[in-house]
């Protein structure tokens, strides 16, 4: 399945836009394109499951890939069957060896960092750390990477459900987190927990709030523009249930315009830390 480029998603968003909405497009698809320091890390993390982190997750990562002009890899360190590199289009990733990692870690150019990583018809490189879909141990992640991440100029991990108390390993090899919460009070407020406990070590993070369920509560909107952290709301998209994953040029237009939101605000807190641009050769 050929997975299309920015281009080809952004003109299928547009043809739908009024001229406000249009506008607010081609600022945040230049948002997205703006230059980050070197070898940007995205953890993507779940305040439980079902609220959609790997969906969230495959769209931000597949997002950036199209857009970014270097390397994008997406991680998978979360158990379960449907990862973010199955929703970015990536259905058969054989997961990695010890002794693939060792490689990986040794590679001196980019050319040898991505040697036998699968890859989205987007550009999108994938890497799965999950065996047979049990927990990945914390320190997988740096195993499987270690130096090599240099030649990334953004790394999307899905992390999966987490609490806050077990949210260290994310905020540790994370340059911002991206939360996953549901359109819901309780999860939300989980959310905000989590983000709280991120921000605690250090790690600026945003609030990405999915409506799983259906349409999201008048309140939402209120609650997102009162955030201190940025928060973007991931409309339902039935889309997500197919049986195989669904390009994202054939996904709902408010889910288009919802991601490309998120990945914008992705970068413009991943850009504020301090740190020179571009990425490795």
């Amino acid at each position: 399945m050929a997975w299309p480029g920015s281009a080809g998603v952004l003109d299928h968003v547009l043809a739908s836009a009024v001229p406000d909405r249009a506008r607010e497009l081609v600022v945040l698809d230049r948002a997205v394109r703006a230059p980050l320091p070197l070898s940007t890390r995205v953890g993507v993390v779940g305040v439980s499951a079902g609220v959609g982190c790997s969906v969230v997750a495959g769209l931000v990562a597949s997002a950036l890939a199209a857009r970014r002009p270097h390397r994008v890899l997406a991680v998978n360190a979360s158990a379960g069957g449907r990862s973010l590199l199955w929703h970015a289009g990536a259905t058969t990733v054989e997961p990695a060896l010890p002794a693939d990692d060792e490689a990986r870690r040794g590679a001196r150019t980019g050319a040898e960092a991505v040697e036998g990583l699968a890859r989205t018809g987007g550009g999108l490189h994938c890497l799965d750390l999950a065996v047979d879909g049990a927990p990945v141990p914390d320190a997988r992640w740096w195993e499987a990477l270690g130096p090599a991440g240099r030649f990334f100029d953004v790394i999307v991990t899905d992390w999966g459900a987490r609490s806050a108390a077990r949210s260290g390993a994310v905020g540790a090899s994370s340059s911002v987190v991206c939360v996953v919460a549901e359109a819901e009070r309780s999860s939300w407020q989980h959310g905000t927990d989590l983000v709280g406990r991120v921000a605690a070590d250090g790690v600026p993070a945003v609030l990405a709030v999915s409506a799983v369920r259906g349409r999201p509560a008048a309140w939402c909107a209120e609650a997102a523009r009162l955030s201190r952290v940025p928060v973007v709301v991931v409309p339902h998209d039935r889309a997500h249930g197919a049986a195989a994953p669904v390009p994202a040029a054939r996904l709902r237009a408010a889910t288009g315009v919802a991601v490309l939101r998120l990945a914008a605000a992705v970068v413009s807190v991943a850009g504020a830390a301090v740190g020179p641009a571009g990425v490795a050769s």
